[in-house]
């Protein structure tokens, strides 16, 4: 199954939202896409609980009013535990417009705002989430997030909401999942390319793979991940692709 292009949308201001969830829906329907999600939160503190439990978009749409805190306050939390991932601001004014360019904008448009902006921003945010792979991982230890290098987890085994990182240096992680599956929390990695899910309880990363065998995977560290059956085609298909 494809992942979602998932579109956060935030925004205080109920009359913007509106609006603005209205021309996020009809750039879903005008460019087709099928395996699109988009999540509004009117909250700014509820998208900061999720984004400490691990939720994470694939580009955010901000609303900033005429005094630009709030929203640029959320916009620095989520640059934090996202470095990548694109930001188009909505705002009732130039003011913040330095800030957000500061934090690397993708768009920065005035309210009230124009749908073929939207369509545009999205468009160029769509593009960037084809071809740019996943590069960071945030674990959660102890109520702290650390953002670890997707290249340099080997693997990731889950038992209940407790996930065991596995990296290339040998050393392990162990941090909490909440509110989430482990599929969903981990969606940007299985849809770089670069990782595969070979069991209910693992996924590995293909650059470390040693050799496949009918019930395991054989880690460069010499650990044997589990396999089952049904994982099996897709997890030899990821790997003779990633040695193409």
């Amino acid at each position: 199954m494809k992942k979602e292009f998932i579109v956060a949308l935030c925004d205080t201001q109920k009359n913007d939202i509106s609006s603005a969830e209205t021309a996020v829906r009809d750039w879903f329907a005008a460019s087709g896409q099928e395996h699109a999600r988009l999540d509004v939160f009117t909250d700014i503190p509820t998208v900061k609980e999720k984004l400490a439990d691990g939720f994470s978009a694939d580009v955010y749409i901000i609303g900033i009013s005429a005094h630009g805190s709030v929203g640029i306050e959320l916009a620095r939390v989520i640059r934090l535990r996202q470095p990548d991932v694109p930001m188009i601001f909505i705002a009732g004014a130039r003011t913040s417009a330095f800030e957000a360019y500061e934090l690397h904008a993708l768009r920065y448009i005035l309210k009230p705002a124009d749908r073929d902006e939207i369509f545009s921003a999205l468009d160029l945010a769509y593009i960037l989430y084809r071809v740019l792979p996943a590069n960071t991982v945030t674990v959660r230890l102890n109520g702290e997030t650390r953002s670890v290098n997707a290249d340099d987890v080997v693997f990731v085994e889950n038992n209940v909401r407790i996930m065991r990182y596995v990296l290339r240096d040998g050393s392990t992680l162990t941090g909490a999942r909440r509110n989430v599956s482990f599929e969903e929390y981990f969606a940007p990695l299985l849809g770089s390319g670069r990782f595969v899910q070979p069991h209910k309880s693992f996924i590995i990363n293909i650059r470390y793979v040693r050799a496949i065998k009918s019930s395991s995977v054989v880690m460069t560290n010499g650990v044997q991940v589990p396999i089952s059956r049904r994982h099996l085609t897709e997890v030899q298909e990821a790997y003779r692709k990633y040695g193409m």
